[in-house]
Order: structure tokens, then C-alpha cells, then sequence
């Protein structure tokens, strides 16, 4: 998928992190793993942040302590 942002909020990584969810963790959806385009397993999730239109994929180990996007 292209169009991917980092977040351009003020502040540290640290600080930022507050705003954001993981929108897929662990896991990908791609036509080319799966021809029905089906989800399967990652070393990368999917983080949003809630203030900006930032969006970005990683597999950083931070990911383990932020929330998940439906838990907000």
C-alpha cells in the first residue's frame, strides 16, 4: 500500500506515542499472500495517531505497549 505518513506531531517519539493506536498488529492484509486478500501474520503492525494523519507500519517493539485503535 503506498501513501503511508509518519507522524508529524510536536515533540519526542515518547510524547507521541500517547496519541498513538495500532490500528493491525501483528498482521497484514495483501492480495499477494492470499489471493482472496486475506489477513495473515506479520513481523509488522499498523499504527495510527489519533491528532495527525499520520499512519505508518512498524515492527519496533514499542508496539506491545500501545492500546489498540478500537479499545479508544
Amino acid at each position: 500500500m503506498s501513501g503511508w505518513s509518519a507522524c508529524v506531531c510536536e515533540g519526542t517519539q515518547k510524547e507521541k506515542r500517547k496519541n498513538w493506536r495500532v490500528l493491525h498488529r501483528n498482521h497484514n492484509h495483501s492480495y499477494f499472500q492470499r489471493p482472496q486478500g486475506g489477513r495473515h501474520c506479520s513481523d509488522y503492525s499498523c499504527v495510527v495517531c489519533l491528532k495527525c494523519p499520520g499512519m505508518f507500519r512498524t515492527k519496533a517493539n514499542y508496539v506491545d505497549e500501545l492500546k489498540d485503535y478500537r479499545e479508544t
